[in-house]
């Protein structure tokens, strides 16, 4: 066995540095990259060797590397110099105007954890890979990070020091557990979570060119009952009804007082109902967004599809636009909102007086929306989400397979699987005559 690989001070060289193959790191201080502990006690002293660093001319910090394969100082030096002159004779192996930096490939497992958050960011990602997520999306993915760090834990095992390569099917096994059987979380829940791990672990793979399997590949997707609520006319009138400034103070569990009401809430809900869209679209809607056709007459209203939009990037010049029938309700709605009056101004339709920033009222009508049902006293679990549905489902009650059409989806299956209340499209099949 090699005694560990220690470089003492008269003999270091410049670019050349004492490096650790197995765990892929440079050995510092004398001191293992893995453990932090003295390097005389590592048990893989045989992956010690050294490493070449050549900075490349004229690209800041950029830098070549490699593993010269040697523990002797002397050889090194002139391996060195002969991967200088190879890289001289290639130009580096590019223009010195679009040398890309050498990227960490950190594999202690919190490590990577926060290198993957840090691309959902867009932090050092390439203008043509960014794309545009939600902090809602961020802060859940960072959540299943913690509980997979959690899970690891309650089994003995030290998510600290924990490396990507070594977690194994009987890890996965142990976060499956916990997920079920201690969290107690859903179906859907659990899936999304296995799903996100998945994912990480393959960006690791082909984006960051790890060496490593990824044991979450042949986790078995769960059966999901899925969420088909929609809200009745009585209910949706019984929600309005309950609208109101009185007993509008929210206690939250800290003891905390929030206020719930606000005097444009009852519209919005209408606005929510009438279009089907999601609160981030109808909560941006203007007047401008209302398009007229050649005797003034209001024709549709043209909305951005910010969940298309969001996975094309957001940068896209030509957004998907989808188009929102005026039906007589929602006519009724623009009306008493001021059509007239406002037409063709960029106004909102809803909250426009409002100093909040759009996000804090959209968080407002969907925290509003759950009080204000608690206090309808319908025993039915319904949120803000559920009007969506009901608008889908009506709009497949009366269109059938050309609803896609007006709700931009990309086929009635979708509609049907995720959206469509199955109940009363059979109840209204009631009439139904064969001849």
């Amino acid at each position: 066995m090699k005694q560990a690989l220690i470089i003492k001070k008269p003999d270091r060289v410049k670019g050349i540095r004492p490096w650790c193959t197995h765990c892929q790191r440079e050995i510092g201080n004398q001191k293992c990259g893995e453990t932090g502990k003295r390097i005389t006690s590592c048990q893989f002293t045989e992956s010690h060797t050294l490493k070449a660093i050549v900075p490349v001319p004229g690209a800041g910090r950029s830098v070549k590397t490699r593993v010269l394969n040697t523990q002797d100082i002397k050889e090194a030096l002139v391996l060195k110099l002969d991967f200088e002159e190879e890289l001289k004779s290639q130009d580096y192996q590019t223009t010195t105007n679009h040398v890309a930096k050498e990227e960490a490939k950190p594999m202690l497992l919190i490590e990577s954890m926060a290198l993957y958050v840090a691309y959902l960011n867009n932090v050092n990602v390439e203008a043509h890979m960014v794309k545009q997520r939600t902090d809602k999306h961020i802060w859940e993915v960072e959540d299943f990070f913690g509980k997979f760090c959690k899970a690891m834990k309650v089994n003995g095992i030290s998510h600290t020091i924990l490396r990507v390569d070594q977690i194994n099917d009987r890890m996965v096994g142990h976060f499956h557990a916990y997920i079920l059987e201690q969290l107690q979380l859903s179906n859907k829940t659990y899936n999304k979570m296995m799903a996100l791990m998945r994912q990480f672990t393959d960006w690791l793979i082909s984006h960051k060119k790890y060496e490593i399997s990824n044991p979450f590949t042949f986790v078995q997707r769960r059966i999901e009952n899925r969420d088909k609520t929609i809200v009745l006319k009585e209910e949706f009138q019984a929600l309005l009804d309950a609208i109101t400034p009185e007993e509008s103070h929210h206690v939250l569990p800290s003891g905390e007082r929030k206020i719930r009401y606000k005097p444009w809430l009852r519209q919005c809900y209408r606005l929510a109902l009438e279009t089907g869209l999601r609160r981030e679209e109808f909560m941006c809607l203007q007047f401008s967004d209302i398009v007229f056709g050649d005797h003034g007459e209001p024709l549709f209203v043209k909305v951005e599809n910010y969940k298309v939009n969001r996975i094309r990037g957001g940068n896209d010049i030509s957004k998907d636009v989808k188009s929102i029938p005026i039906t007589i309700g929602l006519m009724e709605l623009l009306k008493e909102l001021g059509l007239e009056q406002h037409r063709g101004k960029d106004r909102f339709l809803i909250g426009h007086e409002e100093t909040a920033s759009r996000n804090t009222l959209i968080e407002l009508v969907s925290r509003s929306f759950t009080f204000y049902w608690q206090r309808t006293g319908i025993n039915k679990d319904v949120q803000l989400k559920h009007l969506r549905k009901t608008y889908l489902t009506a709009l497949v009650k009366h269109f059938g397979d050309k609803a896609p059409t007006i709700s931009d989806h990309s086929g009635i299956q979708v509609l049907m699987d995720h959206y469509v209340n199955d109940q009363l499209l059979v109840s209204a099949s009631k009439d139904f005559s064969i001849f």
